[in-house]
């Protein structure tokens, strides 16, 4: 017997062993890789790259050109439905916030996403809107809430984005034969499993604060509880994710109808449909961490699969770019209201300052006086 239970641990410390050096050996080449991976300029780099290989790949002249002769009536029915989508998208939000029990006005959640989207478009990254609502209104309404209506909003969306591409997969079957079909539907499905760990959250903290005591997972736990709690109270609230997912999904459907009228003010006849399996995809690029917010990188996929659907190069070049442009005007909104408030709050601590008080700043460590200012305007503003 003893005989037998050295064997079996001399096979299983060879087996580590082995395990060791077959997981050791693929992080020794890659380890050269992870700073290029992690640096800035490397993503800078890949933005330039796949910019300039996007030029040079399509005749962005032609495309531009399109824009000047565009049908004025579809044009303005694209924006029209870009800005119910902004709304929508909105509500999306504000229903996880406000069915929570958090009393903000809508103005106020519209003004932050407002400045949420012009955010995107001066930083290179994805997220810095989102980063930017986290951190002002959990100032109002308590960052762990915040967070979660973030992450929920978000999920949201994207299961409203797995429904139409499973419609349009469905749709157009004829094209895209099975694979589209198990794809979206998967999409879909893992969607659906998403909002089931969602509203599990709490559970599966304290899982992992019992038994993560060995991955050191227990530290972390202590941390994220507010995130957690807020996700978990979800499921008290069914009406509340239910007007998020709606919204959602009309949000979504209404940026693939204004995404179609776009087409149509450029003269062509592009379906819904061929948007609702495109833009997905083509939207993916923008999570990869090899350029920022995947500039380039979306824009040349996206002509890519629109060409697949024997719509002209000009044309898709063309549209690819309307997604970027799309949101511009709401996007100096929110750059104008952020303009105003910086100047007002200015205005107040300048006087402050010149009737000898101190500093509004100086009682928050880290904070400049301008962004404690406004959050004092901005609070008083959502509670009425």
């Amino acid at each position: 017997m003893t005989r037998t239970n050295n064997m079996w641990r001399t096979t299983r410390a060879r087996c580590a062993t082995l395990a060791a050096a077959m997981t050791s050996r693929p992080r020794r080449l890659l380890s050269p890789l992870a700073p290029i991976a992690r640096s800035p300029w490397a993503r800078v780099g890949v933005t330039l790259l796949a910019a300039f290989i996007f030029v040079h790949s399509v005749n962005l002249g032609t495309a531009l050109t399109r824009f000047g002769h565009l049908a004025g009536g579809w044009a303005l029915l694209a924006l029209l439905l870009t800005g119910l989508s902004v709304i929508a998208s909105v509500i999306e939000w504000g229903a996880l916030l406000r069915g929570a029990g958090h009393s903000l006005n809508w103005r106020f959640l519209g003004g932050w996403y407002c400045r949420g989207l012009f955010v995107n478009q001066v930083l290179p990254a994805g997220v810095g809107g989102d980063a930017v609502r986290a951190v002002r209104v959990g100032r109002v309404a308590g960052h762990g809430p915040v967070i979660a209506s973030l992450i929920g909003s978000r999920m949201a969306g994207t299961l409203g984005m797995a429904v139409w591409g499973l419609g349009g997969a469905v749709v157009l079957r004829a094209l895209v034969h099975t694979p589209g079909l198990v794809g979206f539907g998967l999409f879909a499905a893992g969607m659906v499993v998403a909002w089931a760990f969602a509203l599990r959250a709490e559970w599966i903290r304290e899982l992992l604060r019992s038994r993560g005591r060995r991955l050191r997972l227990h530290r972390v736990t202590h941390h994220i509880q507010p995130l957690t709690a807020a996700l978990d109270r979800y499921r008290q609230l069914p009406w509340a994710v239910a007007q998020s997912i709606l919204a959602g999904t009309l949000g979504w459907g209404l940026n693939l109808f204004a995404m179609q009228a776009f087409a149509m003010a450029l003269g062509a006849s592009v379906p819904w449909t061929v948007f609702a399996l495109a833009l997905p995809i083509a939207l993916v690029a923008t999570f990869i961490p090899i350029s920022a917010n995947g500039l380039g990188v979306r824009e040349g996929l996206l002509v890519f699969l629109l060409v697949q659907f024997h719509v002209a190069v000009p044309t898709a070049t063309a549209l690819a770019l309307f997604v970027d442009l799309q949101m511009l005007p709401f996007a100096g909104v929110g750059g104008l209201l952020h303009v105003i408030e910086s100047r007002g709050a200015r205005r107040l601590w300048l006087g402050r300052r010149a009737a000898g008080n101190r500093p509004v700043g100086a009682t928050v460590p880290g904070l400049v006086p301008v962004a404690v200012a406004a959050e004092r305007r901005a609070t008083g503003r959502a509670r009425g």
